[in-house]
């Protein structure tokens, strides 16, 4: 384990709107977005009480000798430990940073309350690197008194060294513990983070993928010699990886998380090896046949592939350029027939004449290429309800944030998010443009087309990428 001099970190009084909350925060799940401030307190106050917090720290004053700890990157100081006492903090002094309405109200009446003793300075250890805080963090919240759940000591330990390169004997050296405690975190994360591709019901992978779901069950199911036989299951690197079908591997974990999440399987229906075998028999015994030969081979990170495509808006020169909804100096091919020519039409129409059927047009351009996104990685049917029809677009764009790997630029998730966020007082919202398409809006001005526009971008350069590379691997 390595020896740190916690005594040479230097103590200093900072600004508390000045402090950048931790985008890589361990609490925060993988899939949600972390792009900006009110992305983080969005999440933070919806699951981590800090509206609670903000009320203590009114009541009964702020703790200041418990230590809040920070790193120094550029001229940013991020906090890695205290993000939410920093939370509350950061809202009392401007309530107009909290997410929601009524949590606003609160925070607001918290900040009167306080008068003249708001703190607006705070005491900070400052550590030389992320590296160098990494124990701390480890003793405070994945063996201390402050302990994280299972799911966010996986993120943590998963983020500081698999994703960087560190190997899991070397994780294990540097905090101290088993090599088999740290192999199950990797193990669980990776599972985690894959349970996006087994094509579960929305409702279901909403569950899942919340830290409360019981994912220790998963480790004690996939850790069986049996399973192993059956699957080749294995963690390579960055990589789950096995040597049975996708699809079998795909359906026995499909089936194991539907069961935990119905409760049809816990820890104490499956307290015995014999319990867990039984189980299992039973599991693969109702997975229908299948001829599908593809192995799973799933990463991390998507390495990001270079297809010289440039998306730069047209230099005009002289007269001023009559803009077209969607800029004309790229010819989009999607893989879509259908999508392509509304792109096509969206190019030959001006944004300034046509402003109605401009944003009825954007968004079927929008939903279209979601969908296109969805069937690009064999997943269009998550697209479609039970009845073979679209589901709402709201509810794929909230499958399709969840699905970070898919984009190269995750920041631009942000944008998605904020797009589909019942709070946003915004026009650029999919509730504004669905309540436009339904008559309850007046025209839309060129500014809030534009907006629109920029959201759909980058879900067309995915598209347009892929089939690029389609036909480079055919030539």
């Amino acid at each position: 384990m390595e020896r740190v001099d916690y005594s040479s970190w230097p103590k200093v009084s900072l600004s508390v709107a000045n402090l950048k909350l931790d985008k890589l925060n361990p609490r925060i799940p993988s899939y949600v977005t972390t792009h900006t401030t009110r992305d983080i307190l969005g999440y933070l106050f919806e699951n981590e009480k800090i509206e609670r917090l903000a009320g203590k720290i009114v009541e009964k004053g702020f703790i200041s000798h418990d230590p809040i700890y920070a790193v120094k990157e550029g001229s940013n100081y991020i906090i890695v430990e205290g993000n939410r006492r920093v939370s509350a903090l950061k809202c009392l002094l401007d309530p107009s940073l909290v997410p929601s309405a009524a949590k606003k109200r609160k925070i607001e009446n918290l900040k009167n309350k306080m008068g003249a003793d708001k703190i607006e300075k705070i005491e900070v250890f400052v550590a030389p690197s992320r590296r160098a805080v990494d124990n701390v963090l480890f003793e405070l919240h994945a063996e201390g008194k402050s302990q994280w759940n299972r799911q966010q000591k996986n993120k943590f330990i998963a983020s500081i060294g698999i994703e960087d390169g560190e190997s899991i004997d070397e994780i294990a050296g540097r905090f101290n513990v088993k090599v088999s405690d740290i192999q199950d975190s990797v193990q669980e994360y990776m599972l985690e983070r894959y349970f996006t591709e087994l094509d579960l019901p929305n409702d279901i992978e909403d569950i899942a993928l919340k830290n409360k779901f019981n994912i220790s069950i998963i480790s004690r199911l996939v850790n069986t010699k049996k399973f192993g036989e059956l699957t080749g299951f294995s963690i390579r690197g960055n990589k789950l990886t096995t040597t049975c079908s996708k699809y079998l591997f795909n359906a026995i974990l499909r089936g194991f998380v539907i069961d935990i999440v119905n409760k049809s399987i816990n820890s104490r229906n499956l307290n015995t090896a014999r319990d867990i075998e039984a189980y299992l028999d039973k599991a693969i015994k109702n997975i229908p046949d299948s001829d599908e030969s593809d192995v799973v081979d799933f990463s991390l990170s998507k390495d990001e592939t270079k297809l010289g495509l440039e998306l730069t808006e047209p230099k005009v020169r002289g007269k001023r350029h009559k803009e077209t909804l969607i800029p004309n100096d790229i010819s989009y091919f999607t893989g879509s027939d259908k999508l392509d020519l509304l792109i096509q039409e969206a190019q030959g129409m001006l944004i300034d004449t046509y402003k109605n059927a401009a944003a009825l047009l954007l968004r079927s351009i929008v939903e279209m290429a979601i969908i296109r996104i969805f069937e690009i990685h064999d997943k269009k049917d998550q697209c479609m309800n039970g009845n073979g029809r679209v589901k709402n677009l709201s509810d794929n764009i909230n499958a399709l944030v969840k699905r970070d790997i898919w984009f190269e630029d995750r920041a631009y998730l942000a944008d998605l998010t904020r797009f589909i966020s019942k709070d946003s007082a915004s026009w650029n919202s999919l509730d504004s443009l669905n309540r436009y398409a339904h008559g309850e809006y007046t025209l839309p001005d060129r500014e809030m087309l534009l907006q629109v526009r920029l959201t759909l971008k980058p879900l067309l350069t995915i598209c347009h990428k892929h089939q690029l590379s389609i036909r480079k691997l055919k030539h």
